[in-house]
């Protein structure tokens, strides 16, 4: 399985951060509404996401709970989303549905994901691909830390789909 680095941090002003992105010569990938339906797993996440830049199903593991949020992860590229979504809802137990708009960067190994999520509010997410060894990613992952100004303490060490549960119950 592939492995990533990883933060979420939320944020006020999603425009400056994507400037500063640009400005460093990041690429936009794609700005689109992803629609992530999440299945209740005894190990992992697994989620059907539907949007019109990545249609897929993700299952992935991580530790919420460190300083570093390393994750071991698979994605299937799909066609038809809503077919998969009934296909699951027969037979896992439907967790939570999170509605996001979200734009994509890549710099160097570096997924940067600039979201407004609904109901939470923005957010961005640093996603750093080990290619040539660990070392290497924290490296990038730091400088890019640094760039964006991002302050690690106030990373959120839940996903969305955690973050809406605990919001619907309180």
């Amino acid at each position: 399985m592939p492995v990533n680095l990883e933060i979420k941090v939320p944020v006020k002003n999603l425009k400056k951060l994507i400037n500063v992105v640009e400005q460093e010569g990041g690429e936009k990938i794609y700005s689109s509404k992803q629609v992530d339906v999440y299945y209740k797993l005894d190990n992992g996440r697994l989620k059907v996401r539907n949007s019109s830049g990545e249609k897929s199903i993700i299952f992935y593991k991580r530790i919420e709970d460190g300083s570093e949020r390393w994750s071991d992860f698979e994605v299937i590229k799909v066609d038809n989303p809503e077919d998969w979504i009934n296909f699951f809802d027969k037979f896992l137990e439907r967790l939570v549905v999170v509605d996001k708009h979200r734009t994509l960067y890549h710099l160097h190994n570096t997924r940067i994901h600039f979201d407004k999520v609904k109901g939470l509010g923005n957010f961005v997410e640093l996603e750093t691909k080990v290619v040539k060894g660990k070392q290497k990613a924290r490296k990038e992952f730091q400088q890019i830390l640094e760039l964006l100004k991002i302050n690690s303490e106030e990373q959120i060490l839940n996903s969305y789909s955690d973050l809406i549960l605990k919001k619907g119950k309180s």
